[in-house]
């Protein structure tokens, strides 16, 4: 999957400077380039020392518990 495809996909969005640098010291990554938090599910586009990479994870409508976190490596 390329950036473009996971952008359109997840509806992320770009992040301001400031929310950026708080979201990469939270997810302990280089650089957070894209974002999109709904009610059940949250994606992030982050860069790290792997390259560029897709963190995904939904919760489970029953339980009220996150399914896992997905690390997808995306291409450029």
């Amino acid at each position: 999957m390329t950036v473009q495809q996971a952008i359109k996909k997840y509806k992320l969005e770009p992040l301001s400077v400031s929310v950026a640098k708080v979201k990469a010291r939270e997810l302990n990554v280089d650089e957070v380039l894209y974002m999109n938090v709904q009610k059940n599910k949250y994606a992030y586009i982050v860069r790290d020392s792997r390259g560029i990479m897709l963190y995904s994870d939904e919760r489970n409508l029953y339980t009220k518990l996150y399914k896992g976190l997905k690390i997808t490596p995306l291409e450029s």
